[in-house]
């Protein structure tokens, strides 16, 4: 079952992990499953590669390449599904350097 976007959530810095975080949730399911993903500053560099690989830059391409994120995301949890490695406790995919390309 693909990640379905959630509009309404707001991406977040998580400065310990060198990432940007969102909700998305799994389509389909009842009650609601949402799921944390988290893009890496670096995956998220190679979206555009003339931004400086920081905070600011990855928000930057985060807002401005949020559907290939999404789609990106939804695809890693199709052909994998959830991180082993959970996020406070949630559900989480993890976008690295490759997952973006």
């Amino acid at each position: 079952m693909p990640l379905i976007s959630d509009g309404k959530s707001k991406p977040l810095s998580h400065s310990n992990s060198r990432s940007i975080g969102v909700w998305m949730s799994v389509a389909g399911r009842s009650p609601i499953q949402p799921v944390r993903v988290l893009a890496s500053y670096e995956a998220l560099s190679q979206l555009d590669p003339t931004n400086v690989r920081d905070l600011h830059g990855a928000l930057e391409n985060f807002d401005r390449f949020r559907s290939q994120v999404e789609a990106a995301a939804s695809r890693k949890f199709d052909s994998h599904g959830f991180d082993a490695e959970k996020y406070e406790g949630m559900p989480a995919v993890r976008l690295r350097a490759g997952d973006l390309t």
